[in-house]
């Protein structure tokens, strides 16, 4: 499918590492991962990139529910949206939301506001920076709608609007979304151990 012989420069190896606090091993992880997934080369900078086929083409993303979300998080960044090409760097930060966090190595691709942040764009489906009732509603029967009657995912996103939605006007903005997530323990559920 992709590449697999190119090596990342050492530079370019050291910088990630400091821009995503990742250790130089997950990045190298990640690296193999990605160029097993890259079939397109940069004419210009002779970097290789990914672009939606190709993550569409990923079986467990296939088969994950949340897979299309998923794949919109990668292209979530205005520039990454705009040129329609992930490139390595690109891909590292994405995934970097996924490391666990280090309390006593604070960073700002991955803190409890840019995990939350990541999660949010998960639910806010049109990009509008608020989550309607039916965003939520959608994602709940993307994730539960075949196990759970219809009715029942209505009335969840019913509640969960109801206690998170502060000032009742029909969305949750952002900053409801943290308030609703206090008591969530986000640093645990979104962190993958081998992304250290």
């Amino acid at each position: 499918m992709g590449q697999t012989t190119s090596r990342i420069p050492e530079h370019e190896l050291e910088q990630l590492s400091i821009e995503s606090g990742l250790s130089r091993s997950g990045i190298l992880t990640l690296y193999n991962r990605f160029m097993s997934l890259a079939t397109h080369r940069d004419k210009t900078t002779n970097e290789y990139f990914l672009v939606k086929a190709d993550f569409e083409s990923i079986q467990e993303l296939k088969q994950n529910p949340l897979g299309d979300r998923i794949i919109d998080a990668f292209f979530a960044d205005a520039e990454v949206l705009e040129r329609k090409k992930v490139y390595f760097k690109d891909f590292v930060k994405v995934l970097s939301h996924f490391r666990p966090i280090n309390k006593n190595k604070p960073h700002p691709w991955n803190s409890r506001e840019a995990k939350l942040r990541f999660a949010f764009t998960m639910y806010d489906l049109n990009k509008s920076g608020t989550i309607t009732k039916d965003e939520f509603q959608d994602i709940l029967e993307m994730m539960i709608g075949k196990n759970v009657p219809i009715e029942q995912v209505k009335s969840i996103a019913d509640r969960t609007m109801r206690e998170a939605d502060k000032d009742y006007d029909g969305f949750i903005t952002f900053q409801e979304f943290c308030h609703a997530m206090d008591k969530t323990d986000i640093e645990q559920k979104m962190s993958f151990r081998f992304l250290t």
